[in-house]
Order: C-alpha cells, then sequence, then structure tokens
C-alpha cells in the first residue's frame, strides 16, 4: 500500500493481539459479569480500567466512564448499540443452562439460525450483545493442527 510518497508493507508487522475496550457506568457490575458469568480473569486493574483474559486467548479491556485522564472520545459509557462481541464455546447446552441458571438476560433464545449453526444472543450490563455460537469447524481442525 502506498500512502504519500511512501510505500508500507503492513504484512511485514505482525499483530501480536487485538481486544476490544468497553467503556461503562458499570464498571464492578461489568467486571463481575465476565469474570462470574464468562470465565475471564483479571490481569491487571485500576481504579479505573480492569484488563481481562480468557483461557481461550480472547482479551477485553473495562474502563471507568467519565474518569479525568481519558480521550475525550471515551468519556462516556457505551449504551450498547453499535457493538457486539461473539464468543464461541464447545459446548453450547452446558453454557446457554449455565447463563440461564445465573438469570443472565438472555435476548434470543438457543435457536439454529438460517442456513448457521445453533447460538443465542445475551447481553452484559451495559447492554451489549453477545452472540454465543460453537466453535467453527475451522478452528477446530487448526488446534487439532497445532
Amino acid at each position: 500500500m502506498t500512502e504519500g510518497n511512501v510505500s508500507i508493507d503492513y504484512h511485514a508487522t505482525r499483530v501480536t493481539g487485538f481486544s476490544p475496550g468497553l467503556v461503562t457506568a458499570k464498571f464492578y457490575e461489568t467486571w463481575d459479569f465476565y469474570t462470574e458469568q464468562l470465565g475471564f480473569r483479571t490481569v491487571s486493574e485500576t481504579d479505573d480500567c480492569v484488563r481481562l483474559t480468557h483461557g481461550s486467548g480472547a482479551q477485553l479491556t473495562i474502563l471507568r466512564h467519565e474518569t479525568d485522564e481519558q480521550h475525550p472520545e471515551l468519556v462516556s459509557a457505551t449504551d450498547g448499540h453499535g457493538f457486539w462481541l461473539q464468543l464461541e464455546v464447545d459446548d453450547m447446552e452446558t453454557m446457554h443452562q449455565k447463563l440461564r441458571g445465573a438469570d443472565v438476560p438472555v435476548a434470543r433464545e438457543l435457536e439454529a439460525g438460517a442456513g448457521s449453526a445453533r447460538s443465542f444472543t445475551i447481553r452484559d450490563p451495559n447492554g451489549v450483545l453477545i452472540r454465543v455460537e460453537p466453535v467453527r469447524a475451522e478452528l477446530r481442525m487448526e488446534s487439532l493442527i497445532q
């Protein structure tokens, strides 16, 4: 790719991670939800920010809204619109039962979509949708090869 007169090879730089960050007015409730309901663990924490990781390699940063040391774009909490997360699990039924038993709000019950695998959708404390679906076959094969 060329930008101005400079040619940039984006494939020469190896990306070693990519993770979403969530600004929330429900800091502790959100932190508890991702650790207690979805199995994330806390990697680092401050009064305003917590970084979580999951055994699958997934990561999430949770940021308390309206703190003084943030970029202006990160001051307001999310309202849950225009953003979703996708969680792939190896046992849909067990995960569905666990979350239902914990009274996690379900936005869409367990069902088979048109031409897709069974899935269900939950909401985190901020209203962010989390689609829960089985691990994709190509990812299963990849893990067997490694």
